[in-house]
């Protein structure tokens, strides 16, 4: 990895080395681009979460590395961008894949809750005769907001990196009704709970720590704060919920789901043909 990166940076210096770099005054600032102003704490937050997962030592040499692969993919971005490289195939295929495999995941797991049966009661039910199973050595308490608008959240990010309340904010601005409603406690989350895109970062992320926003898998703009941590607790019913969800459906066998599975092919008038699979004959 070690040398992945110093190939990295090589390339990165080359690539930036005729690039025009107007010095700032403000000592708050690391650097503006297209508008965007980037602040120290804000930097310096996402600088040592990569460092913390990179198992690499803090130096200025690294502080201006990081900076400088940071404003390259941006600068690279912004002319793929301008190219229409987003149209290219294997770029728009990638795109489409990420958005099948969503939307495949959100319809699965509604279609399994209507096949199975299974209603708030009884994942409820199974929660509490059960409760041993969600047991956790350590937790993780997060804040949030989360917001519909990219713009409005990269700005709340900016404001919380300069000590912003999360909680003051979440209340007003979180499309989350729960969290506006709580004051931005988000609650608590084990490793196995966590949305894949944010996961990472939180691990590595020390309490204190402003993360995001990241578009997660619920569609939001989420900015996420690290409060602290929770050790030998359980797992909250909501966070718990999915756990349940995908335990009962294992133990009710394929059967029902295999109906379900027939009935869609034949309304989309699939057909296939089973003795294609001995290949070997």
């Amino acid at each position: 990895m070690k040398l992945f990166y110093a190939v990295s940076v090589a390339v990165v210096y080359v690539f930036i080395a005729g690039c025009s770099c107007t010095k700032l005054d403000d000592g708050n600032i690391i650097y503006v681009f297209k508008g965007e102003v980037i602040s120290r704490s804000e930097f310096q937050s996402r600088y040592n979460v990569w460092l913390r997962r990179s198992g690499l030592s803090d130096s200025y040499e690294m502080r201006k590395s990081f900076l400088y692969g940071e404003l390259s993919d941006k600068l690279l971005y912004e002319t793929g961008l301008r190219e229409g490289v987003e149209y290219f195939p294997e770029v728009k295929n990638k795109i489409d894949e990420f958005k099948k495999k969503t939307i495949v995941e959100h319809m699965k797991k509604r279609a399994q809750k209507e096949v199975y049966s299974i209603d708030d009661e009884i994942v409820r039910s199974f929660y509490l005769e059960n409760k041993e199973m969600f047991l956790r050595d350590k937790l993780h308490r997060l804040y949030a907001v989360r917001l519909n608008n990219k713009k409005m959240a990269e700005e709340i990010a900016r404001q919380l990196r300069q000590g912003g309340s999360i909680r003051l904010l979440s209340a007003r601005f979180s499309t989350d009704e729960n969290l506006s409603r709580n004051n931005g406690d988000w609650g608590l989350f084990s490793k196995d709970v966590m949305d894949d895109l944010w996961k990472r970062d939180v691990l590595a992320a020390l309490p204190g720590e402003i993360l995001g926003p990241y578009l997660d898998s619920e569609n939001y703009y989420t900015i996420i704060e690290i409060a602290g941590y929770a050790y030998r607790r359980h797992l909250g019913f909501n966070r718990a919920y999915p756990l349940i969800v995908e335990k009962l459906v294992s133990m009710k066998g394929s059967e029902k789901w295999d109906k379900y599975r027939d009935t869609m092919m034949r309304d989309y008038g699939a057909k296939i043909n089973l003795e294609n699979l001995n290949w070997e004959q």
